[in-house]
């Protein structure tokens, strides 16, 4: 499971709020859903079964909006109604964990479902590794570690694991993460037993250093070329605009091709070239950018926090605004007909521009009206909503964003009415 996350606290954006992003990088067939689950009251006996493994339930859960693969219990990317940020990204480190483990999608959705704080989230992440370990899907080996950002409106860390162990690492302004291990000696915590075991292993001196996790748990300490290449593009990004950065900004770092650098692709018209951020894969076994999410957190005390979430590439793809606060339109959600579905309409137009590339411009275009209407609409609501949300008018707040997000969609709709129009008189013409 690929993927890319990047995140910018209150210091390195441009109104203090802090910034969440995620791409999600999974096999081009694959169905994807954003999904709502609202939280919920639990016996102190209810067990939860993953992977063969029962856990003790939270007596609590917090409402949690997530992307979530077919076929998956676990989310890639997600935030919750206490305004907590997570994502995974595939490690493969040289500790081995027997058993069946926990997936990185498992934990995101546990340590959202249950976190009322990124600290608190982290404590319960490395806990549940900890604890339980994890693994890839059933029929591959029991090894899938993975690396985690988590956020929320004043703190962010970065965690990454190598079997049962962990390190984290705290953020104070910007940071990328994704498929390259690269907390070394920088982490602020290290799993109990972690350094005595890779010196019985050989993999570091027993000499009082400080650990270098990534140059002693992984098999390349340099990283993986396209994942370490993808991060250092991104910590580029944010910090050349360190102090300014916004959501529109974010979104651009999560569609980036290396536009104008030497490394740039045209992902369109060329299947060769380095791996980039935005990723739109080619045949059936290729994986692309599925779901892409930005989270803006914090932006006002006690407001809302908007979500916007994208299917498919994201550099040609819309944004929609999303809210915890109601319910999310079906067409979103893994009960709707696939045929019906966002994440086909995505499909189908990435299929579209693939074959006819030329059209790329007049989607952005047409995408880009739309995504600044749509940004306006949001930050509208949000000022709205935060007031109905101070005055306890919690039923009313619940109606209004399932209609501002309803409308967001019937926008969409209508613009991608056009563009097919637009295509079909491109097609007689030519």
């Amino acid at each position: 499971m690929g993927s890319d996350m990047v995140v910018a606290l209150g210091p390195a954006t441009v109104d203090g709020q802090t910034l969440f992003g995620h791409n999600s990088d999974r096999p081009m067939r694959e169905r994807q859903s954003i999904r709502r689950v609202p939280g919920r009251e639990l016996a102190p006996d209810e067990k939860l079964k993953i992977n063969n493994l029962d856990l003790p339930h939270a007596r609590h859960t917090y409402t949690v909006l997530g992307a979530q693969p077919e076929g998956c219990w676990g989310y890639t990317q997600g935030v919750n109604d206490q305004g907590v940020a997570a994502g995974c990204a595939a490690l493969h480190n040289k500790i081995p964990c027997s058993g069946p483990g926990l997936l990185g999608t498992d934990l995101v959705r546990l340590i959202l479902e249950r976190g009322r704080t990124a600290r608190q989230a982290v404590d319960l992440l490395i806990d549940l590794v900890g604890q339980h370990g994890q693994s890839e899907p059933l029929g591959n080996p029991p090894q899938g570690d993975s690396s985690f950002l988590i956020a929320d409106a004043t703190e962010a860390f970065a965690v990454e694991t190598a079997g049962r162990h962990w390190v984290y690492q705290e953020i104070r302004e910007v940071r990328a993460a994704g498929n390259a291990c690269i907390i070394r000696q920088d982490w602020n915590r290290i799993s109990p037993g972690l350094s005595d075991y890779v010196i019985r292993q050989g993999w570091w001196p027993a000499d009082g250093s400080k650990l270098d996790f990534a140059g002693a748990v992984t098999e390349k300490p340099m990283g993986h070329a396209s994942g370490l290449r993808r991060w250092g593009r991104a910590t580029l990004l944010l910090e050349q605009q360190n102090g300014h950065i916004d959501s529109a900004f974010l979104r651009r770092v999560l569609g980036d091709h290396y536009e104008g650098t030497h490394f740039e692709v045209d992902p369109l018209v060329s299947l060769t070239g380095p791996v980039t951020l935005c990723q739109h894969g080619a045949g059936p076994g290729a994986f692309a950018t599925a779901t892409s999410l930005v989270a803006q957190l914090g932006g006002r005390s006690g407001g809302l926090n908007i979500v916007w979430c994208a299917f498919g590439p994201p550099c040609c793809n819309v944004y929609f605004p999303l809210f915890i606060e109601g319910d999310i339109p079906e067409v979103f959600g893994g009960k709707t007909p696939s045929a019906e579905s966002l994440w086909t309409q995505a499909v189908r137009l990435g299929e579209q521009l693939h074959i006819d590339p030329e059209q790329r411009g007049l989607v952005r275009e047409t995408f880009g009206r739309l995504q600044a209407r749509l940004d306006q609409d949001a930050e509208e609501f949000a000022y709205e909503g935060t007031a109905l949300k101070r005055s306890g008018a919690v039923a009313e707040l619940q109606r209004l964003a399932g209609l501002s997000m309803q409308h967001s969609l019937e926008l969409f709709e209508s613009a991608l009415g056009s563009l097919q129009k637009l295509a079909e008189t491109h097609t007689v013409l030519a």
